[in-house]
């Protein structure tokens, strides 16, 4: 059966093709289509967070990469200490159980061309990096996002705390968040999945484990 997967890979330095192809698509969506000040290079959107510390989720259909973020733990340099750091007054939090997901995209341009705009990948990926964050023993995840993106992940079921509100730019109001990996907000994004994409019984079992766990990098 044709299959949405979701895969977690570690940074290697001689990638999987899926995260070199990540790569390429982090320049398309966040320099091209959002005119983000990002670092190019050779045809891909690469900075000094891609690093033996960062884990990456790569949301995939038949093989070919829809979506993506990365992680990497508040203990290691992480984003909102860095280019972010001017953005909030609080101090960035640091604690072993919370990490920070950067890089959050889904290719609607893919999407489309496969057929799946109806289907909810950020939703999807959303709930799959809780799974992942369960299972990886931690607590919380932090994040920088759009207020637009705020209302994205609340209606999509997880509940969060906004740590601290301040400007990218003059006008472009930013939120940090403080999301909880929890039993109740895993419930509410799987319902607001099932309300999305309606599925079988057979289907409805099978999809949430459909994330892959890779422990060592693939190079």
């Amino acid at each position: 059966m044709k299959a949405i997967e979701f895969h977690a890979l570690d940074y290697s330095a001689t990638p999987h093709a899926w995260v070199a192809d990540l790569y390429r698509l982090r320049k398309e969506v966040f320099a091209d289509r959002l005119s983000w000040k990002v670092n190019i290079n050779n045809g891909i959107e690469f900075d000094e967070y891609d690093s033996e510390r960062t884990t990456y989720l790569i949301g995939t259909w038949e093989g070919v990469p829809l979506a993506g973020l990365r992680l990497i733990s508040t203990l290691d340099p992480y984003m909102v200490e860095g280019p972010f750091r001017d953005f909030f007054r609080c101090e960035p939090p640091k604690h072993a159980l919370m990490a920070e997901s950067s890089r959050f995209f889904v290719d609607k341009i893919r999407s489309r061309q496969h057929g799946l705009t109806q289907v909810p990948l950020t939703e999807m990926l959303l709930f799959c990096m809780h799974n992942y964050a369960a299972g990886s023993g931690l607590e919380s995840i932090i994040t920088v996002v759009s207020n637009a993106m705020g209302r994205v992940v609340r209606n999509a079921g997880w509940h969060y705390e906004v740590l601290d509100t301040g400007e990218a730019s003059p006008g472009e109001k930013v939120l940090l968040l403080n999301m909880p990996v929890t039993e109740c907000n895993r419930q509410r994004l799987m319902s607001s999945i099932a309300r999305k994409q309606p599925l079988s019984s057979t289907q409805a079992s099978q999809w949430p484990h459909r994330l892959h766990i890779r422990d060592t990098p693939l190079g």
